[in-house]
């Protein structure tokens, strides 16, 4: 039997190709991932055929044995055939995989048969071409599309309650893009295999003659208002019978605090028919909520969930069971006018949200799991950002899940400057993995309460021809979030984002300056800049002798090799004449914290002080790396956070001061959905290096929900010596501290020049930061921590005290450590850091982590600072 997706299989039933004797009984419900028991091998120099190789018991003695999901790489990497490949310039040596065909083998235990029970195989991704036995039979000879869910009723193929084998024979993506498969564009250098390979789960399961897929929940609100919602619920309906069926589909919507809604239908089925079923408040209303819990954004309220449950049942038994969790919540796009263009802004629940987020890449090797996918969702929520952009990173579920939980949106679409953008020259077979890639995707997306929009184009909107393609897919889907066509104004004018960059260095004063292209207004799909992680990592991935000076290795850990982004002079250039030019490793990385720490700042401190009047969202290019990089992240690739983690936890704070670079104006943001009365903004001003107090002012602040108001303007000063210091607090009426935060900057400030290119805008001059530079050393800052163990996670408290009666404890970082001069433990989440004391404060923060990550040593904290000497202390 051949069959390329669900759809042809029905069709091969109506045609009565199809199981014998599907009368219903008490059946198994079950779905099982298959990850143990594969091998994998080069197809060179194999001349069995996939009939012979997926016979259970064929030898595959000097395979390499591998585990699902997994690429070739991957594969390869996880039995030592490359090793250190993250390290140096390793990658390099790896052969190009590509001009290879590969064998995927694998075995598989099926449970035992009864009455009426169907068998279905299913694939959430293979690339890029694959053909497929089971035990001896091909059931696909062309299953191509590495973004394609694929699934096939196999009852007759499987052996039940007995092994089974599989023989897939994969064909990689081509290099450059040129496939409809992932790419990383110019981020790092492509995987030698294009992650060819079953990156997706493969899992088997069984029901009864009718299953149950793709369930959906479409949530509209009355707005303005919120206190009711209607629900309508979709989802498929497949009668694997060559008979016609009828069954009986209920279901049921459930939350804590909540009475359950109970609802049901009765359809018959034609012959290997798929079809939709839908409810919706018209024909049920229970389906109209009243007092509905909603889905809300990070800072805006709770990601309440709720839960819907759906049964099949046939000839009085069950026949398929399924369920998700939805969110109550609807997205509205909008258009403003900023400096004459249209920009698209953004509503959920009918208040406008400023979308702060960070473009995610998954590993190289597209390897992940539970951990490292609720890391990447707690340190983006840490950071104080709301949405995740995945251009093109489409598939990992179990992120999406863990978005809607923590109330992070997800804006999803293709990849740029691809195949996927050149779809003028598409063969008949590109266009139909087009579209299937995108009805894949878009199922899984659509129910997520975190899918917040999906771009059709990403820099470049596709054909007309294609967009009414994917458009007719979105409308058959019931997809109702917000799309784009593309995200790119110099592409398309009404695109409703521009994407000006800059992606390289640019001094903070840059995201002020609404008269360059790449600063904060309208709305952004991404910009971004160099970000060198810091020494500890560094020294992860680059050998002691390639560390210092600056040379090729750091340059091919910058952008793809050969691309405009393959070193990272700009980001060298601004460290050198605005701190001082660097002695070496170690007082490069530390210069180097600083610049990633004020530019991260200053980029969502602009795009958040005009929010909703001239800016209305922004990613940062990137979130995250998918190798070790030194290009582009606002973390690194081994979870260690630095200097633009934490300016851009500062910038994010529910209620934040903030100062611009360019015209001294003081703002305070509000990122809630709660006003604050009463509120005291003051700016003081200091010298450096001797602290001398300057000026001081304070300011009366009511802080209106979700708006940015400016408070104060800083005069311009005489007097002050090239480097000075501006502190910002802001307290509530209590006197307590909501928001503290220190600039450091120079009379002789950045000055931007008048060229820029879509990746540069040029510097005429650097500010004169090298007073920080002269800072007294500070060898008086007392350091106390204190432990509390609890289900496998510790919180380490922590209390620094600055003793000096003269002296600035500056840009201190607090580390958890395992074991004294071990790594930092990560991944980790500080409630503050690179925190500066002055005289006589004190400052208490917490660092919570698990105790697995400890590897079986004893925590100490470290201390170090830019002029505070490095200390270390046990943590009891």
């Amino acid at each position: 039997m051949f069959a390329r997706s669900i759809l042809a299989l029905v069709l091969l039933l109506a045609l009565g190709i199809g199981m014998p004797g599907l009368e219903a009984g008490r059946v198994s419900v079950t779905s099982t991932d298959l990850t143990a028991g594969w091998s994998l091998r080069s197809a060179d120099g194999i001349s069995d055929s996939g009939a012979v190789m997926s016979q259970v018991g064929y030898n595959t003695a000097g395979w390499h044995p591998i585990s699902l999901p997994s690429t070739v790489l991957a594969g390869l990497v996880a039995n030592n055939v490359h090793q250190d490949i993250f390290f140096g310039t390793n990658l390099k040596k790896v052969p190009d995989l590509t001009r290879q065909r590969w064998w995927f083998r694998g075995e598989f235990s099926a449970v035992a048969t009864s009455p009426g029970q169907v068998y279905w195989l299913r694939f959430q991704g293979i690339s890029y071409r694959a053909r497929i036995w089971l035990n001896g039979t091909l059931l696909d000879a062309n299953a191509v599309g590495s973004m394609v869910a694929r699934e096939y009723e196999v009852t007759s193929l499987i052996h039940p309650g007995e092994a089974n084998a599989l023989a897939i024979h994969v064909t990689p993506p081509a290099h450059d893009c040129k496939d409809l498969s992932f790419c990383t564009v110019d981020w790092n250098p492509e995987a030698p295999d294009m992650n060819a390979g079953l990156w997706g789960k493969s899992v088997i399961g069984t029901t009864g003659p009718v299953a149950l897929r793709d369930p959906y929940v479409k949530t509209v609100l009355p707005l303005p208002a919120t206190t009711t919602a209607d629900l309508t619920v979709y989802v498929d309906a497949v009668n694997a019978a060559r008979f016609p069926v009828t069954t009986t589909v209920s279901g049921s919507v459930t939350k804590s605090g909540h009475s359950p809604i109970y609802f049901s239908k009765e359809v018959t089925l034609n012959a290997g028919e798929r079809r939709e079923v839908s409810f919706n408040p018209a024909t049920h209303p229970q389906l109209h909520l009243a007092k509905p819990s909603l889905w809300w954004p990070h800072q805006f309220g709770k990601p309440d969930l709720y839960k819907l449950s759906l049964a099949a049942t046939a000839s009085g038994s069950t026949s398929d069971r399924t369920a998700i969790d939805f969110g109550v919540r609807q997205f509205t796009s909008h258009r403003a006018m900023v400096n004459g263009t249209s920009f698209a802004s953004y509503k959920i629940n009918g208040r406008p949200v400023l979308f702060r987020g960070g473009g995610y890449v998954w590993d190289l090797l597209q390897r992940w799991d539970t951990k490292t996918n609720t890391a990447h969702i707690r340190y983006v929520k840490d950071m104080g950002l709301n949405t995740i952009r995945l251009e093109g990173t489409l598939g990992n579920e179990e992120l999406y899940d863990l978005a809607d939980k923590a109330g992070i949106m997800i804006m999803s679409g293709f990849a740029c400057c691809s195949a996927w953008e050149n779809d003028g020259g598409w063969s008949a077979e590109q266009q139909r993995v087009a579209y299937a890639s995108m009805e894949s995707q878009m199922r899984a997306m659509r129910h997520h309460a975190a899918s917040f929009l999906w771009t059709y184009g990403s820099d470049r909107p596709p054909s007309p021809a294609r967009l009414t393609g994917y458009k007719r897919i979105a409308t058959m889907l019931h997809w109702q979030n917000p799309t784009l066509v593309n995200v790119a104004t110099w592409a398309k004018a009404s695109a409703g984002m521009k994407m000006d960059g800059p992606y390289v260095w640019a001094p903070p004063a840059l995201w002020w300056d609404t008269g360059k292209a790449g600063s904060a207004f309208g709305t952004t799909a991404e910009e971004g800049t160099e970000a060198p992680p810091p020494l500890e990592s560094l020294e992860r991935f680059i050998a002691p002798g390639d560390v210092w000076p600056i040379g090729p290795v750091w340059n091919y850990h910058a952008g793809k090799p050969g691309s405009a982004f393959d070193d990272i002079k700009p980001f060298t250039d601004g460290v050198n004449k605005r701190y001082g030019v660097a002695t070496g490793a170690a007082d490069y990385a530390r210069k180097a914290e600083l610049q990633n720490y004020e530019t991260a700042r200053s980029f969502f401190e602009a795009w958040s002080a005009r929010q909703h009047t001239q800016t209305f969202g922004t990613i940062f290019w990137m979130l995250n790396n998918a190798w070790p990089s030194v290009h582009w992240n606002l973390y690194d690739y081994y979870f260690k956070p630095g200097g633009g983690y934490f300016g851009t936890k500062k910038a994010t704070e529910p209620i934040h001061i903030s100062y611009d670079y360019l015209t001294r104006n003081i703002h305070v943001v509000n990122s809630t959905l709660m006003a604050r009365k009463n509120l005291t903004a003051t700016a003081t001003v200091y010298t450096v290096p001797s602290l001398t107090q300057k000026y001081t002012t304070s300011a009366r602040v009511t802080s209106v929900a979700s708006t940015s108001t400016k408070v104060i303007r800083l005069p311009a000063l005489a007097g002050l010596p090239k480097t000075y210091l501006v502190r910002l607090q802001l307290k509530d009426a209590n006197g307590a501290t909501l928001s503290n935060n220190l600039y450091w900057y120079s009379t002789s400030p950045d000055m931007l020049g008048d060229s820029s290119t879509p990746s540069n805008t040029a510097v005429d001059r650097y500010a004169n930061l090298t007073g920080l530079n002269r800072l007294a050393p500070n060898t008086q800052l007392d350091a106390r921590a204190s432990r509390a163990v609890s289900g496998g996670r510790e919180t380490v408290t922590i209390l620094l005290t600055n003793t000096s009666a003269t002296n600035l404890a500056f840009f201190v970082r607090p580390e958890i450590t395992a074991a004294n001069a071990g790594r930092e433990v990560v991944p980790v989440i500080y409630s503050d850091n690179y925190l500066s004391l002055w005289p006589g404060e004190s400052a208490t923060i917490t660092a919570a982590y698990e105790t697995v990550d400890l590897h079986g040593q004893v925590p100490h904290l470290r201390i170090r600072g830019y002029n505070v000497p490095t200390a270390s202390i046990p943590v009891r």
